[in-house]
């Protein structure tokens, strides 16, 4: 009986100290959430007929620094349904994401299903070398 409770003692304790170590113990890192950052802003457009109800819009900020490479996607949201114009957008991404010396683009399309019915046809440039950093506007136009 005696050797039972030594060793359910030795246990406890030993359990104890390892839930305490695991527990007590504080990373100096900083948490992935506090290291987020976003880009904020509007996407606005002027359809000649009401935007369907099923339709979505779609915000992209890629790296779009190489001409003869597709872009890299650094964060997207999708909204949907779209709604009238303007509609707010927020980009979260990581920071350590961006890469110096290269170019970042907002982008912004209005789909419905796989019908696309406007997307913005002038660049908007953010971060990196040539860009802003919001709150940032970006027209869609109608497909034809």
């Amino acid at each position: 009986m005696r050797i039972r409770y030594v060793v359910l003692v030795v246990a406890l304790f030993s359990l104890t100290a390892c839930m305490s170590w695991f527990g007590g113990h504080k990373s100096n890192a900083p948490s992935h959430q506090a290291l987020m950052r976003s880009l904020t802003g509007q996407v606005e457009y002027n359809l000649s007929q009401p935007v369907p109800a099923d339709a979505w819009l779609e915000v992209t900020l890629a790296d779009v620094s190489r001409m003869d490479a597709p872009s890299r996607v650094i964060a997207q949201e999708r909204i949907a349904p779209a709604g009238t114009s303007p509609v707010e957008f927020l980009l979260s991404y990581d920071p350590t994401d961006l890469k110096q010396g290269v170019d970042f683009a907002v982008s912004a399309r209005l789909q419905q299903g796989d019908k696309l019915l406007a997307i913005n046809d002038e660049r908007v440039s953010v971060l990196g070398r040539s860009g802003q950093s919001g709150p940032l506007r970006v027209v869609l136009k109608a497909v034809p």
